[in-house]
């Protein structure tokens, strides 16, 4: 079971990080795509369920896309190449804290 919530965690951040690429390399073509498949201001729990699961594999990527959108071509890749960076160093450690605290869940069940 342990190991079905360390696959979904990487999941997750292997699919920022792919997002962080694709927005490096396409721009603001991938930021519209997000925005397009994002619902504004829903009332629909449909709706708010699909934009929580967008905002889970797409979300920080996007984030960091708009919020250096305002910058010229080269500065807005120094600063995405920046934060993916950042990004990558806290995905590694959130997966060994994570890692860790399956280990020992592990560790009881097992015993």
């Amino acid at each position: 079971m342990t190991e079905l919530v360390r696959i979904a965690a990487l999941g997750i951040l292997g699919s920022q990080g792919a997002y962080f690429v694709t927005i490096f390399l396409l721009g603001r073509l991938m930021i519209d795509w997000y925005e397009w498949g994002y619902f504004f201001n829903t009332n629909n729990w449909f709706l708010k369920i699909a934009n929580g699961f967008t905002a889970t594999f797409f979300g920080i990527a996007y984030w960091a896309g708009k919020r250096v959108d305002h910058h010229n071509w080269f500065l807005k890749r120094i600063y995405l190449m920046g934060y993916l960076f950042v990004y990558i160093i806290i995905a590694m450690i959130a997966y060994d804290i994570l890692d860790y605290f399956l280990n020992v869940i592990d560790g009881f069940i097992y015993t």
